[in-house]
């Protein structure tokens, strides 16, 4: 059974989609990454699990955890939820961080309010988590105000935070975009061991697809607010069957190969709202076709990965040889 499935999850604000018709699956203790270009609904399609999505928006489709309908919630199941099964890391620390409370009080608070322990019981607790994830002096991090201290310690702080009601599910908003590429990697590792170690699964948003590529077991490609490919990293990197992740692996720069021009993908990103009866990426994509500008495209399932493309077995080996690959199955 899975943990988490989304089904046909469409989302409005004021009239205009967001979100068109997302469907994926997380396993207990799999960690499936959301990559895409900025606007694409990668985080929107998280603050539908945990229902943050904006005021008045209007959201259709079911999301369940663990088999309950988390959109049915009545206001107490849903603080339940949150302080327990399901948990979430943004992008910002400090957004989730109240600047007049010292650390050790927004920990403890948080243990004593969310799991029922003592203070003393939630003091020693929340000492050990902040020692779990990669703090060296306890002490002065637990006396600390949120601007005393740095974005990669207060990451620490969040990550201490999150993980303290022992959720099922973690949903991580580009947990790494303010940091420097050392503190990136370390706060990635501290993930990583906390996924491992207490079998939870993770959904992780990030522009980055090679750091998707080193902690995700699947990744699901998002444009114009739906999914176009799901697939594994290796077979994502060696066999992509979307022209659109083809030209995001193009659009990397590489540390072995130099180039005088970075490739960029043509056009400007489409939004959700704007797409009519057609493929999303049709105006942007080189291998475009006149059966791609008439009827929705379906999500198709099949050989363990799924794609939206009127043209993908078509294109199979096309769109390997890219890479200097051959196309797989």
């Amino acid at each position: 059974m899975n943990l988490l499935e989304l089904d046909d999850v469409r989302l409005d604000v004021k009239g205009r989609a967001i979100l068109r018709g997302v469907s994926l699956s997380l396993s207990p203790g799999e960690a499936l990454g959301l990559v895409g270009e900025s606007g694409s609904g990668k985080s929107m399609t998280l603050r539908t699990v945990l229902r943050t999505e904006p005021p008045r928006a209007r959201v259709t489709g079911r999301v369940t955890l663990d088999g309950e309908d988390v959109r049915g919630l009545g206001a107490p199941e849903l603080r339940r939820l949150r302080a327990g099964a399901l948990a979430m890391i943004s992008q910002d620390p400090r957004a989730a961080l109240n600047p007049l409370l010292r650390v050790s009080r927004f920990l403890v608070e948080g243990l004593c309010d969310a799991r029922g322990e003592t203070r003393d019981a939630a003091d020693r607790r929340a000492r050990d988590l902040l020692a779990q994830v990669g703090i060296a002096d306890v002490d002065r991090c637990m006396d600390s105000y949120p601007h005393q201290l740095s974005g990669g310690m207060l990451q620490r702080v969040v990550i201490a935070a999150a993980v303290a009601g022992s959720p099922r599910l973690l949903l991580a908003d580009e947990p790494t975009t303010a940091l420097d590429v050392t503190t990136q990697s370390e706060v990635m590792a501290i993930l990583d061991d906390q996924r491992r170690e207490n079998g939870m699964a993770m959904l992780f948003v990030t522009h980055d697809l090679e750091l998707a590529s080193a902690v995700c077991d699947r990744i699901a490609v998002m444009y114009a607010g739906e999914i176009v490919e799901i697939a594994t990293p290796d077979r994502l990197h060696a066999s992509p069957r979307h022209p659109y992740t083809r030209l995001l692996l193009d659009s990397r720069p590489s540390l072995t190969t130099r180039a005088p021009v970075l490739p960029v993908i043509p056009g400007r990103p489409v939004a959700a709202h704007e797409v009519r009866g057609r493929c999303a990426f049709a105006d942007r994509c080189p291998w475009a076709a006149p059966q791609c500008l008439s009827g929705e495209v379906p999500l198709v399932h099949g050989d363990g990965r799924a794609v939206r493309c009127h043209r993908s077995d078509e294109l199979a080996a096309e769109l390997a040889r890219a890479t200097g690959t051959e196309a797989s199955a």
